[in-house]
């Protein structure tokens, strides 16, 4: 059963619900893309950060899940190295401090982003995408994924950022000044010869997803990213039918403002 809105589902915005429609959304915007993307020379992998709040208080980066390594102590191959019968004096520390690890784990977030290379020997990176998470626009992962962008944004690759969670500062949306101020937002950095242009996409609530080019540079044509017919293909996989109770339920927070209230009860009283 489709979403009974034509655009973005403000009532996904809620974990878990987010956590599994961001990771279904990153990979079938990759699997939709893929072949007109071959059929331009290129390939789509999709990438994750992953950013750890250690017991100081430091969010540090991980980087993909798979690359740390856990030791278990209780194995035999972990025992204290035999003693030679001469070595050299070893240095003492002249402090210990113990950490002690949450038994549960350190909290961590986990990001899935696209990244378009260039297919052959040299894969040459050719643009990102990032889907952006509560996480991205508050709270203390921010100042990580703020330098995450800014090398996005400093490096030639094109870059796109599409902003579907309604709450937290982005500040792509400041650029743009001159546009109102919408529910979602997209933006396209496109690299040039002196710089890049920055192209503003505000979506209202109301407005079905658009399909929205991804610049991979001359020769190539913009990379189609049809966002509607992905978010169609998550909500079927992502939603368990029931799941949504939207005649009970109100959006998370922020609080939207009188005229798309209005709106969304209107559509739900209409389904």
């Amino acid at each position: 059963m489709p979403s009974p809105l034509p655009g973005m589902d403000p009532f996904l915005e809620v974990n878990p619900r987010w956590e599994l429609f961001h990771a279904w959304f990153v990979r079938e915007l990759a699997r939709q893309a893929l072949p007109k993307a071959r059929e331009l020379g290129c390939w789509i992998d999709v990438g994750r950060t992953v950013y750890q709040h250690e017991p100081g208080g430091e969010v540090v980066l991980v980087g993909e899940p798979d690359e740390t390594v856990a030791v278990d102590p209780s194995s035999p191959r972990w025992s204290p190295a035999a003693s030679p019968s001469t070595r050299a004096a070893l240095a003492e520390p002249k402090a210990i401090h113990e950490v002690v690890l949450d038994p549960d784990g350190p909290e961590r977030v986990k990001q899935d982003y696209l990244v378009v290379r260039e297919l052959g020997q040299f894969a040459r990176m050719l643009a990102t995408v990032e889907v952006l998470s509560p996480a991205n626009k508050s709270g203390n992962y921010v100042p990580r994924y703020r330098e995450k962008r800014l090398r996005c944004l400093s490096s030639r690759a094109h870059f796109m950022e599409i902003d579907f969670p309604r709450g937290g500062d982005n500040p792509s949306r400041r650029v743009f000044a001159e546009l109102p101020p919408t529910s979602y937002f997209i933006l396209v950095a496109r690299k040039t010869d002196l710089g890049r242009n920055e192209e503003g996409y505000p979506l209202r609530l109301p407005d079905p997803l658009p399909v929205i080019g991804l610049p991979l540079g001359p020769p190539r044509p913009d990379l189609p990213l049809e966002l509607g017919a992905a978010f169609g293909a998550v909500y079927d996989l992502s939603i368990r039918p029931g799941s949504i109770r939207y005649a009970d339920e109100t959006p998370p927070e922020p609080a939207r403002d009188a005229a798309d209230a209005a709106w969304v009860s209107s559509v739900l009283q209409r389904t």
